[in-house]
């Protein structure tokens, strides 16, 4: 009876590290699955990161040309309006110059 009673003690340790080890073995899977997506999770955020960074990068050039363009447009006029100033006022100086030398 004790004899019997060791064999089903002996089964049940038996039985209890059998399951301890499916349990780790099956704790190992799921750590790296999860390591695995979180590898894969943290790539596709850099993923994404990277082209909406280069949205931005493109959108911010396309804003600095068109601030350019319109930079460009103000000062061509305002230099056109210098020109057609200094041209009416040269005369004048020219004038005087000529007013002044002669008398």
């Amino acid at each position: 009876m004790a004899i019997e009673q060791i064999k089903k003690i002996k089964e049940a340790e038996e039985e209890a590290d059998e399951l301890r080890r499916k349990a780790t073995a099956e704790a190992k899977e799921l750590r790296a699955g999860a390591e695995k997506k979180a590898q894969e999770l943290l790539e596709n955020a850099r993923y994404e990161a990277d082209c909406a960074y280069k949205k931005r990068i493109v959108k911010a050039e396309e804003e600095a040309k068109v601030a350019y363009e319109v930079t460009i447009h103000i000062a061509e006029k305002e230099s056109r309006d210098i020109i057609a100033n200094a041209s009416v006022h040269l005369e004048d100086a020219a004038a005087i110059i000529v007013g002044r030398v002669v008398s």
